[in-house]
């Protein structure tokens, strides 16, 4: 796999502030900066009251990033002034995430730009409805920045009747702007609301916003390419949605100069089955569409005023609507002039959920939330504590808090749907998930929408991780044993026992050391039997092992950890099961404040080399680079009577990237009981008892040492591996 890599660095000078986040808490964002200010890339910064960018500042933020608004009596909210910018350029694998502490709809106050482009208002100036600020003039190509990747989640906060908080809210944004791949998700006014300007966005979606998805008024004459709007019924948000779209020119003046003419290329809008307006054009706006489906709404089209009515005809192309268009007295826009132009009414909603829209829209995979979930799962922000005996669904999409202990009991399962967020509260309590022998977790994301076990302190060991306890061999002396972490019973002779699946998660900043004896890895399984499905799993940042093995049969693939600060894949035990595409990275130790110990370490059974039934698991397609560390510093560390197979691994980044020990382990490799064939390390084989050798190494089939290989980029060693598709796998 790693055939081509070479060795690449890359530095750079940065000017600007950077926000720390050190030292295990949230930095927080409130008042207002007027220079240039950096919050860095995977970190979580908290939003306390207005945070105001003033001119010439800009405020840059890097992948991964996430603000959350607090929960107190002060309105949150984020003003890029005019002349200042917001540079916010996450990725489709590491959206930026603007969220609150409080999940549900109107908790904080959304993002509003104020550009200086051309608005409609009297005066040709307005001020933001939202903090007063300045907008509009004549630089129709003003330049606020970049929103790309971007979600914003929870927004509308009620100011008071009149002025409620959009998701991002864009006054006056002139063209030189870049916006796309954003979406509002489950805000209380509208999503995306633009007040004249000229900027332009595309791959923008909104979801469950409880007014209008799409707004536009005072001369707004932007494109707006690939964009999507869906809202749930009420009886699932509790909660009623009004339009699709809300279009105006100017309320007070239907004939205001420049007039509102957007231009509406691919889009699909569905509604909520309820009553009411789909897209609603009215206040004398024009607007061209092109290849829009609008559904959902008992009126999907609805036109007003003589102004809109008389400019539509030639303008809508390829558009499809559920039912008739309507018009008011005072249009002229008839169904007639619609059909006419090619149009199609009547139509059928195709789409049955989000992911058949998704189908249509692959540029919308990854970074959105669906709010699809099961309709018995917890709601969204519940805290996740103590025990549970009966079945338990965490939902689609939603976002949940660990506060202590989380135990699933003999007889219970707890059911993880894609795209969940579960999030260690950062306070007082142990926070970790202990599956019970008997019971069973069921978590099962997607390539694009990956489960991700996180903390409010995002640093190494913030967090207990995941547990696993199952009924299959141990070779702990009397063949059972108990977690480190909640002292639950392990071991037995189900081979084939079941513990649930896991597939697609990410699990960030594990590792709490309860004492100098018991640190949790990122997952621990302990005597996992082979009925278990895990694959495409993450370990990032922990403070112990990634994965650890106590035991067990459990056959694993698909398997990454990045910078765990002790292995990062471990068994003992006597585990047997199969691991295929392992790998491991580590950055060095000026990059993560911490250094890194073995990328795997292999024993049979401390206490009796020779115990039984004896580690072999069996090991294939293997890429792990360590962090280039001290002098004899161990990659690979076969040891304490393990067994293994091996085949087609490549080992680097190491003194000694591939050390064995003990004779037992060492005989198991001379007598050929334990194999490894198709390897390259960059460094000769070292030999704790002499027993097998770098000549035996050597002699074997495939193996080579290669002294010049160079340590890839963690970027170059994850594009090395084929299987590590979509946004499941984190990597700064």
């Amino acid at each position: 796999m790693a055939a081509g890599l070479v060795l690449f660095t890359a530095c750079s000078d940065d000017e600007t502030t950077t926000v720390p986040n050190s030292g295990g808490g949230q930095t927080e964002l409130s008042g207002s900066i007027t220079e240039d200010v950096t919050l860095k890339a995977g970190q979580t910064y908290t939003l306390n009251g207005q945070y105001i960018v003033e001119e010439g500042a800009t405020l840059h933020i890097e992948p991964g990033v996430r603000i959350v608004s607090v929960y107190d009596d002060v309105v949150d909210y984020i003003l890029v002034k005019q002349g200042a910018r917001i540079d916010a350029q996450g990725t489709a694998a590491q959206p930026i995430v603007m969220t609150s502490e409080q999940q549900q709809p109107g908790a904080w106050g959304g993002i509003h730009i104020c550009g200086r482009a051309h608005t409609n208002a009297e005066g040709g100036t307005g001020s933001s409805e939202i903090g007063g600020a300045a907008y509009g003039g004549n630089d129709d190509s003003d330049n606020s920045g970049t929103l790309r990747y971007v979600r914003v989640e929870y927004t509308g906060y009620a100011f008071d009747e009149e002025h409620e908080a959009n998701g991002i809210s864009f006054y006056g944004v002139g063209s030189g702007t870049t916006v796309d791949h954003c979406q509002a998700y489950r805000g209380s006014d509208d999503g995306f609301e633009f007040f004249g300007g000229s900027v332009n966005i595309s791959d923008m979606v909104v979801t469950d916003c409880s007014d209008d998805s799409f707004d536009w008024t005072e001369g707004w004459n932007g494109t707006a390419t690939n964009l999507i709007a869906t809202q749930a019924d009420e009886e699932t948000l509790g909660y009623a949605c009004d339009c699709l779209i809300e279009a105006d020119n100017n309320e007070n003046d239907f004939n205001a100069t420049p007039v509102s003419n957007p231009t509406i290329n691919n889009a699909i809008f569905v509604g909520n089955g309820a009553a009411g307006n789909g897209v609603h054009l009215r206040r004398g706006t024009h607007v061209s569409m092109n290849d829009v489906q609008i559904y959902g709404k008992g009126d999907a089209l609805h036109v007003e005023s003589s102004q809109t009515g008389d400019a539509l005809p030639g303008h809508l192309k390829d558009v499809r609507i559920s039912g008739q268009v309507l018009s008011d007295g005072e249009s002229t826009y008839t169904n007639e002039q619609f059909l006419a132009d090619g149009n199609l009414n009547n139509q059928a909603n195709p789409y049955a959920s989000f992911s058949d829209i998704l189908d249509q829209c692959p540029w919308a995979a990854g970074w959105t939330l669906t709010g699809e979930a099961s309709a018995d799962a917890l709601a969204d922000g519940s805290t996740l504590q103590g025990e549970i005996s009966a079945d338990v669904t965490l939902g689609a999409g939603r976002t949940y808090y660990l506060s202590g202990q989380y135990i699933v009991r003999q007889g219970a399962t707890l059911h993880i749907e894609p795209g969940v967020t579960l999030i260690a509260r950062y306070d007082d309590l142990v926070d970790y998930i202990l599956i019970e022998q008997g019971a069973k977790i069921d978590a099962q994301g997607t390539a694009d929408q990956p489960i991700v076990m996180t903390s409010e302190r995002t640093e190494a060991g913030a967090w207990g991780g995941i547990h696993i306890c199952g009924r299959a061999h141990t070779n702990a002396e009397g063949g059972t044993g108990y977690s480190e972490i909640g002292n639950s019973p392990y071991g037995g002779n189900v081979e084939d026992d079941n513990s649930g699946t896991l597939r697609y998660i990410r699990l960030e900043y594990t590792g709490f050391a309860f004492d100098e004896e018991h640190e949790a890895n990122g997952i621990s399984f302990y005597g996992v039997g082979s009925g278990t499905t895990v694959d495409h799993c993450q370990a990032y940042q922990g403070s112990d092992d990634g994965f650890e093995f106590f035991g067990g049969s459990v056959n694993v693939s698909n398997m990454v950890v990045v910078d765990c600060s002790d292995d990062s894949f471990d068994w003992t035990e006597g585990w047997n099961g199969t691991a295929t595409d392992l790998m491991a990275y580590q950055q060095t130790q000026d990059i993560l404040g911490y250094d890194c110990d073995c990328l795997i370490e292999a024993d049979n059974n401390g206490n009796d080399n020779a115990a039984t039934p004896v580690s072999h698991p069996v090991l294939s397609r293997l890429l792990l680079v360590g962090n280039n560390s001290a002098e004899q510093a161990r990659g690979v560390r076969l040891r304490e009577g393990t067994q293994v197979s091996m085949d087609q691994a490549t080992i680097c980044g190491k003194d000694m990237p591939l050390t064995v020990e003990t004779t037992g382990t060492e005989n198991a490799l001379k007598d050929g009981t334990s194999t490894l064939t198709g390897i390259t390390i960059s460094a000769p084989l070292d030999s704790a008892e002499g027993i097998y050798t770098n000549d035996d190494f050597l002699a074997a089939e495939g193996n080579t040492v290669d002294a010049s290989m160079q340590r890839p980029t963690l970027a170059e060693a994850i594009a090395s591996c084929a299987w590590i598709e979509g946004s499941w796998v984190r990597s700064e």
